[in-house]
């Protein structure tokens, strides 16, 4: 491989120490979601909850809470080696920056805005940033299948060095496309030229990769000459339209703060550049996988496109909003696992009360039973919580809790914005029992979520 480059590679001190390290020292929490959304329009009396399917682990799609370069690591040991077709991030930049979630809620009659931390990419220097990413390059490609490939998503700041990395874990033999993503935005500065695109570096393991050719359609222009005036009658123009580019102008970040897929992340990437990318290099039933997932996008993408999806990331945030987008989406049953470090200090709890639940009998085998919430209190809402559905993002219910928490039924906003209302109380048919054990988990708008079971007696 190395003789493709000539010798010239980026050499820093301890480069290559530990590369292949074991699982950090994590504690893990592990969920199954079954998407059951429901929203302020639906009728929330009388939802029947009797026929959750129940999944084997192995077929479920997989999303991870904590440090990626665990994750990878747990995903050789568990057997993954050679299995995932396509990957695609979007690391950090080395761009120096606090990246901040800003939203608008509602108190008192006066609309406030709230900045919440979504991540840091503040690496102390560049070796730092290299030492990482080089890290995680190494174990994705050992992720990879024969045929797959993988897509690193960056813009200026770093584009030049990790092109450089990728070169020599990959091989520049594999090197496939510089892709050039153009998009339109405002910017104040008159210092230098607008900053207006990014690069998206794509590799595949080996000459075997996937790749299903996209189309754009056809310029006016062309579509009114024909290609018979420079090239002749036998030539015609394809149905499906010209041959795609390596420079992408037709999808633009997402700007409007009201458009329904801004989900209030930073960095959000559109879902229609996704599904680009998920069409041209992997195939129906193929697994891929995003280690820096940030809102989902790659996860509601390969949802939409019948592949299976492996996605990761360390920030509580993130993390949520993947999990708000995918029940919006109904998606099908996923796995959560939440890396805990022994080692770090607990976020300060909120405070979750619960009404009493009650239960009348509905008819022979079914009993109707009235649950909900009564008050949230974040120790991070800068208001007392009179108004404490500001604070809330959603709620979920697991009706047959065993204590490992299953989300069986999820309240939700019908749009990412918090100033709608989010139903706090409903009514569910279940099967008649004596007793009932449940929980019902709450989420806040900081990233926090608190869990509280309870159990009460059936209709007699």
């Amino acid at each position: 491989e190395m003789e493709s480059l000539s010798g010239v590679r980026l050499v820093w001190e301890g480069k290559e120490n530990e590369l292949i390290e074991r699982p950090l020292e994590y504690g893990s929490r592990v969920e199954v979601v079954y998407p059951h959304p429901l929203f302020q329009s639906n009728n929330l009396f009388g939802e029947r909850l009797d026929n959750v399917p129940q999944l084997e682990p192995a077929s479920l799609n997989r999303m991870y809470q904590g440090d990626n370069l665990a994750v990878l690591n747990l995903l050789l040991q568990q057997g993954f080696a050679g299995k995932i077709d396509l990957i695609y991030i979007d690391p950090p930049y080395l761009s120096n920056s606090n990246y901040n979630s800003r939203i608008s809620v509602e108190h008192q009659g006066q609309k406030y805005f709230i900045e919440r931390l979504a991540f840091k990419d503040r690496d102390e220097d560049l070796v730092s940033y290299l030492q990482q990413i080089y890290k995680r390059l190494k174990l994705m490609k050992m992720l990879l299948s024969e045929q797959g490939s993988i897509f690193v998503h960056l813009d200026w700041h770093s584009s030049h060095y990790v092109k450089i990395l990728l070169d020599e874990v990959f091989s520049s033999d594999n090197f496939i496309n510089e892709i050039i993503w153009c998009y339109g935005g405002g910017s104040g500065t008159r210092r230098h030229f607008h900053r207006k695109h990014d690069q998206i570096l794509w590799y595949g393991k080996g000459k075997d990769y996937t790749f299903n050719p996209q189309y754009r359609p056809y310029t006016e222009g062309t579509l009114q000459r024909g290609l018979t005036r420079v090239k002749g009658k036998k030539y015609k123009l394809h149905k499906e339209g010209a041959l795609l580019q390596d420079w992408w102008v037709d999808i633009n970040k997402i700007l409007s703060p009201t458009a329904r897929e801004n989900l209030k992340f930073p960095t959000q990437k559109p879902l229609a550049l996704l599904k680009r990318i998920i069409a041209s290099a992997s195939n129906p039933g193929d697994l891929a996988a995003d280690f820096y997932a940030g809102s989902g996008t790659t996860a509601e993408a390969c949802e939409e496109m019948n592949r299976s999806w492996i996605s990761c990331d360390s920030s509580k945030l993130a993390i949520q909003s993947s999990r708000y987008r995918l029940l919006r989406k109904k998606a099908r049953p996923f796995q959560i696992t939440e890396l805990i470090d022994e080692g770090s200090e607990g976020q300060k709890q909120g405070i979750l009360d619960l009404i009493v639940p009650e239960v009348c009998s509905y008819d022979e085998k079914q009993a109707m039973v009235k649950l909900g919430i009564s008050r949230y209190d974040s120790p991070l809402f800068p208001f007392e919580n009179r108004n404490f559905v500001s604070c809330l993002d959603f709620w979920e219910l697991d009706w047959d809790y065993d204590g490992c928490f299953s989300s069986q039924l999820q309240v939700i906003r019908e749009k990412p914005d918090y100033n709608l209302p989010l139903p706090l109380q409903l009514s569910i048919l279940l099967p008649k029992q004596k007793e009932y054990r449940m929980a019902i988990k709450s989420y806040d708008i900081f990233g926090h979520s608190i869990i509280k079971s309870f159990a009460f007696s059936g209709c007699k």
